[in-house]
């Protein structure tokens, strides 16, 4: 039997996605030290396992991680928390102290090419990253979204689906479906 091109790029499986956070964070060790900003984790002993892949769960924390530095004044907070609400998913929180983001701004974000003018001229990108981080959790059958007030920073929050031994689950996600 061979695989499509679809499970070729996405390889959902049982997942830590405390360490895969660890990683990420410690990948970013030198931005966030260079500038004197604390990151602070919230990650409870007993989290369980997600069903998700690797690699692009990496990519979405990288990338939440990455804006909260690119936003945060030298000296600022930035904090990571994942909470286990439900049976069915983990919640996951990147928080920061920057300059945060209008109202009307928060929901085109997400889309692709989206820029806030606020920031354009102050830091580099090409305004796809959180629309990639959309593609992702949604594959997933998350959902993501982000909180926020001017001046007051943003919370960047994601789910994940909790490992349950789905192989029901990693079908739908494999052909492109959400899951029910």
């Amino acid at each position: 039997v061979g695989t499509t091109k679809w499970e070729a790029l996405f390889n959902p499986q049982r997942l830590d996605l405390a360490n895969v956070s660890a990683e990420s964070i410690l990948e970013l060790e030198k931005l966030w030290l260079k500038r004197g900003i604390g990151i602070n984790t919230d990650i409870p002993a007993d989290l369980p396992k997600v069903f998700a892949d690797q690699r692009r769960m990496r990519q979405v924390l990288l990338n939440l991680i990455e804006n909260a530095l690119k936003y945060t004044q030298t000296g600022g907070k930035i904090s990571l928390t994942m909470l286990h609400r439900t049976t069915q998913w983990v919640e996951v929180s990147v928080c920061d102290s920057g300059p945060g983001i209008p109202e009307e701004e928060q929901k085109r974000i997400f889309l692709d090419r989206v820029r806030l003018p606020q920031t354009s001229k102050r830091t580099s990108g090409f305004g796809v990253g959180l629309s990639v981080c959309r593609r992702i959790v949604e594959v997933h059958g998350g959902k993501i979204w982000v909180v926020s007030e001017p001046s007051k920073g943003a919370c960047f929050y994601f789910t994940v689906p909790v490992w349950q031994g789905q192989e029901k689950e990693k079908r739908a996600l494999t052909e492109g479906e959400a899951a029910p």
